[in-house]
């Protein structure tokens, strides 16, 4: 246990390979560790945040959320807060998670009542809050390593029924736990390992329909790649390979997938977005490593609202980018509008 929370405040710090593997990689440095030409960035439709603790500045970023009926968004930080913006990134208001001085959370989904939904990571437990924060309205989880419960929680997701799914990490316990909407636990999956079905870091969720069928996808991030399950647990199959050209992923911290049905995974290795197709194509990628606007550093989540706006918490250069692919790729290609 002792030797899961070392890990977890050394990947904060320096990267999400597991424990000392960390520190022998680049793949954090926003000046990139190979040759290669960067992907062609393009200005967001806006940047909020600067390093700070008041409203409306962050201390490193690492979970967006999107409210799908007024386009709002929630952001959670690394000083145990909750920020509420409106769509155009003025903020709104914030609070406080109960208790932060061990870690801060890590994964937020809004659900269909707007009810938010967090996983408040180095706490073992799930909190649901009401819209603007001032209650929660329901806390379960409880520190360990059988049903239900969690060694450092990561992302959170809900079905079209209202079923929540929660990742873990730490030790031998990375896996994907399911519970009801009132927080029943009912099914995990996983262990660690690279086989398909396994993860090392299950980092990021998201819930993915195709062909009137639903799916979980989840970013494996250290074995760098996104698989995807059935909703009762069964590998489906997975995208990417390690590596920095189209269709490869370097660890990959956030998935999620638009109206359209593209998929979005949010590279922390490679600091750009990648676009999907079901079948796993790449349709090219947003971003590179820098601090200018449309540049990334170790981006953590990624967020895509019904109309389509894409939010990045841009966990290195302390702030919240947002945009929209078809003006990226507008811009890449010279044109604009």
């Amino acid at each position: 246990m002792i030797a899961a929370r070392l890990c977890e405040k050394l990947s904060a710090m320096i990267g999400p390979r597991r424990c000392l593997g960390a520190v022998i990689l680049c793949v954090g440095s926003v000046a990139g560790c190979t040759g290669e030409t960067p992907p062609t960035a393009s200005r967001p439709l806006f940047a909020v945040g600067t390093r700070g603790t008041q409203l409306g500045k962050f201390y490193h970023p690492r979970a967006v959320a999107i409210e799908p009926r007024s386009g709002r968004f929630y952001v959670a930080d690394r000083s145990g807060r909750i920020q509420l913006f409106e769509p155009d990134g003025r903020p709104l208001l914030e609070w406080k998670l109960p208790a932060s001085e061990l870690g801060q959370p890590v994964g937020m989904i809004v659900e269909a009542d707007g009810s938010l939904l967090v996983n408040d990571s180095h706490y073992h437990r799930i909190l649901r809050y009401t819209p603007d924060g001032s209650r929660i309205l329901a806390e379960w989880g409880t520190e360990g390593t059988g049903p239900g419960q969690f060694t450092f929680g990561r992302d959170i997701v809900v079905d079209s029924e209202g079923l929540v799914y929660a990742g873990d990490y730490g030790g031998q316990n990375d896996r994907i736990l399911k519970f009801s909407s009132s927080g029943e636990f009912l099914l995990e999956w996983g262990g660690i390992g690279e086989e398909p079905g396994k993860f090392q870091r299950p980092q990021g969720m998201a819930i993915e329909t195709h062909a009137g069928t639903e799916y979980l996808l989840v970013a494996d991030s250290s074995n760098h790649r996104v698989q995807r399950f059935t909703l009762d647990g069964r590998f489906h199959s997975s995208i990417g390979r390690l590596g920095r050209g189209p269709g490869e992923l370097r660890f990959p911290y956030s998935v999620a997938v638009g109206k359209d049905g593209a998929i979005y995974v949010c590279e922390w290795g490679n600091n750009r977005v990648q676009r999907f197709d079901f079948q796993g194509r790449s349709r090219g990628t947003w971003g590179g490593p820098g601090h200018a606007e449309g540049e990334l550093a170790t981006p953590w989540d990624i967020a895509v609202g019904p109309d389509g706006r894409i939010l990045i918490a841009d966990f290195g250069n302390q702030r919240v980018q947002a945009f929209r692919w078809s003006e990226a790729l507008a811009s890449a290609q010279g044109g604009g509008r």
